[in-house]
């Protein structure tokens, strides 16, 4: 795991170093809600972000744009008590003991997985100097997996007999999403400005459990907001030739809110062949961040 993040880190920092860009760390809390981990209620925890982003980048002297983020999730592991396993486990006859009534087993889950959105757009409002508004099309990729196991809580022989057709399971959401995206930037001043953007997209693709053999169509809703404010204390204009170099260096502080939802979703991941009702599933995303950046032009 540790190396896998290590790996994304250099690949964020060598594309800014290469080509200007902004890096994010953020923390936040996730919640997930429905579909494979039958869930009625919700559970959430707190996620950790790493992103590489370009809010808006003009294409030459244009007004056509284009703006990307490259986002890993990784959160902490919660425990969720599944009493809807514990029903149908309860009306197996003799099974195991009636006491057993009275436990819920548990079950680890966690959340990670990587989002990648790409936006063309073009400026509706452009003043060089005060900001912009663009509107655009985000084209993306979403590949989100959550891994759940039998819970390290469940220490007794009662919940232990109860779950022990608990395996550990990977079940990932592979989807591709399109959609309309909106941003904005006003700046105060040369020092700071506030930015922000809205998307809204459909998705579409596959949710998939390696421990049940799982493959099932899938398509849903995206949705991503997005509100900071940007301080650029460096900003410098030197021609070189017959290009013009303006090196910026900046940083963000803000706030994005991000939510996943999968439709009609229903799947055992226990192996105790229960069944779950079709739910929607969702995955919301509230994310403190901080960033620094610059850029070349």
């Amino acid at each position: 795991m540790q190396t896998r993040r290590w790996i994304a880190a250099m690949l964020m920092a060598g594309s800014v170093l290469a080509f200007g860009g902004e890096i994010r760390y953020g923390h936040g809390t996730i919640t997930m809600q429905g579909g494979f981990i039958g869930l009625k209620g919700s559970i959430d925890t707190d996620i950790s972000t790493y992103t590489l982003a370009e809010m808006h980048k003009n294409i030459g002297s244009s007004d056509w744009y284009y703006a990307y983020g490259l986002n890993w999730y990784d959160s902490d592991e919660v425990t969720n008590a599944q009493q809807k396993l514990q029903n149908a486990i309860d009306g197996m006859a003799g099974y195991m003991p009636s006491a057993a009534a009275d436990y819920l087993p548990a079950i680890d889950y966690k959340f990670e997985g990587f989002d990648g959105n790409l936006i063309i757009g073009r400026d509706l409002i452009h003043q060089k100097e005060r900001g912009y508004v663009g509107l655009g099309l985000l084209l993306g990729i979403s590949l989100p997996w959550i891994d759940s196991d039998k819970s390290a809580s469940n220490n007794d022989q009662i919940t232990d007999e109860t779950m022990k057709l608990m395996k550990s399971s990977k079940t990932k959401i592979e989807t591709f999403k399109i959609g309309p995206s909106i941003c904005g930037s006003y700046a105060f001043n040369r020092y700071f400005s506030l930015y922000g953007s809205a998307t809204y997209a459909y998705q579409t693709g596959r949710m998939k459990n390696d421990y049940i053999d799982a493959d099932l169509d899938v398509e849903g809703t995206f949705q991503e907001y997005d509100a900071g404010i940007r301080f650029q204390p460096v900003s410098i204009h030197k021609k070189v030739g017959f290009i013009t170099l303006s090196p910026k260096f900046y940083m963000t502080a803000g706030y994005r809110y991000t939510k996943w939802q999968v439709d009609d979703v229903a799947l055992d991941v226990t192996g105790a062949g229960v069944t779950f009702d079709a739910s929607d599933f969702t995955s919301e995303n509230s994310i403190l961040y901080f960033g620094v950046g610059y850029d070349f032009f």
